[in-house]
């Protein structure tokens, strides 16, 4: 192989971060990375993919090892950062191609290193290696994109039926958690926030924003959707992306036929022209 960089298997995150909590489903699919990473060495090796068959399949075996499994260890770190951070948790587009640039540096060297050692490659030029990250930048990009549309299509669907508590359960349990249990939307949150209760739905592209007491975290659902499972809560959608609990409103800046609804936490949600009527005339104001 003459300096050909391959990009080793790895996850991007999933649907978005929450604050102060990655989902189960999170570390799932990272598991899963490891597991694609680690069997795919083996393949690559039998085919001595680009070039790799120059040299026996002992080594050739540990190099892909090598590549692979930093990938996903990189992958890994970079996507629970991006994660974290929750800049950029509505717009996959970016957030995808931020995890890809991260990636693609650590693992340049990485590969420029690797070639070396099995190779005998020299130590590349500065326009070689800026080469060689290029190529790397571009396969991390079509990888992370597979991900983020594999982690879409496995988020879980606005049809999936909830199961229902049977009757003689909710006999036995105080009329607040009965209440609770009623709100479906709930059962899709991570444990943090299933106690509810929901305070705002804020629209994000494909996502949705889901704020309770104990902060927010994004699921991909689509806000109509997200209102159906609300069921008949109080409150109302105050804008095209915005739907607000009545009872959490703290405060209200009004002004200009438009609207500022404070939450807790710091939420600010706006009431645009459309919806300042119909709220006005249900008494918001």
């Amino acid at each position: 192989m003459r300096e050909t960089p391959e990009m080793s298997v790895h996850e991007a995150p999933t649907a978005g971060p929450n604050v102060g909590l990655l989902p189960p489903d999170f570390w799932v699919s990272h598991r899963r990375g490891f597991i694609i990473a680690t069997l795919a060495a083996p393949l690559m090796a039998i085919l001595g993919a680009l070039g790799t068959d120059e040299i026996p399949f002992g080594p050739r075996l540990i190099y892909w090892l090598i590549l692979m499994l930093s990938g996903a260890l990189i992958g890994f770190g970079v996507s629970t950062g991006v994660r974290v951070w929750g800049r950029l948790g509505g717009r996959p587009v970016l957030e995808g191609a931020l995890v890809a640039f991260a990636i693609a540096l650590p693992l340049t060297l990485i590969v420029s290193a690797a070639s070396g050692i099995f190779f005998g490659n020299p130590i590349p030029s500065a326009s070689q290696l800026l080469i060689m990250f290029g190529l790397v930048f571009m396969i991390s990009s079509v990888i992370t994109a597979l991900n983020y549309v594999v982690n879409m299509r496995a988020a879980p669907s606005a049809d999936a039926p909830v199961p229902a508590m049977p009757p003689s359960a909710l006999e036995t349990v105080p009329d607040d958690e009965v209440i609770a249990a009623q709100v479906r939307l709930l059962d899709r949150l991570p444990p943090l926030h299933r106690a509810g209760p929901v305070i705002a739905l804020e629209a994000e592209d494909h996502y949705l924003r889901v704020h309770t007491p104990a902060g927010s975290t994004l699921i991909l659902m689509r806000l109509s959707d997200a209102i159906a499972e609300l069921d008949g809560a109080d409150g109302a959608q105050t804008h095209r992306s915005w739907w607000v609990a009545r009872d959490a409103v703290e405060r209200i800046d009004r002004g200009d036929g438009r609207a500022t609804l404070h939450l807790p936490g710091n939420v600010a949600a706006p009431v645009s022209r459309t919806h300042y009527r119909s709220l006005r005339s249900a008494g918001w104001f």
